[in-house]
């Protein structure tokens, strides 16, 4: 998003944090408007990972509107691939199944995804795993 939107953006994410009870840690790259938002739930508390998935969705539209892009160097995986059409038509959406296609006729690599690319910036699908600090007793989950 425009660097100038940054503030705005970041005033929205914290207002939404508050309203739904979640910590929103943002991580982004100042330099380039790229922001990495870290969405803090508990899966034990029932109900609280579908308010995180939601509260991710609006997090986007706030990027889109303020004039940014939901796909950033990341790529767009299950997380996102919902919300593409917020910001692309279906010609464009269309034209990016192509050009996969091209590639991957057969649809074998990264199924269900978009845009796959390399997991990055320590990002690790799945269920929280305990780190290896923490099985030891030595540190603790906060």
């Amino acid at each position: 998003m425009p660097r100038t939107r940054l503030p705005e953006v970041l005033e929205r994410i914290r207002d939404l944090g508050e309203r739904k009870g979640l910590r929103i840690g943002n991580v982004f790259h100042a330099g380039d408007g790229n922001l990495h938002p870290l969405i803090c739930y508990d899966e034990s508390v029932p109900g609280q990972g579908a308010v995180a998935e939601a509260v991710a969705g609006e997090i986007l539209t706030f990027c889109v509107d303020a004039g940014g892009s939901i796909t950033g160097e990341h790529g767009v995986g299950v997380d996102k691939r919902d919300y593409m059409p917020r910001m692309f038509n279906e010609a464009d959406l269309a034209a990016m199944q192509r050009v996969r296609d091209a590639f991957d006729p057969e649809r074998i690599c990264n199924p269900g995804k978009v845009l796959p690319t390399p997991r990055l910036c320590g990002e690790v699908p799945g269920p929280y795993r305990a780190h290896p600090l923490e099985r030891a007793g030595v540190a603790e989950r906060l």
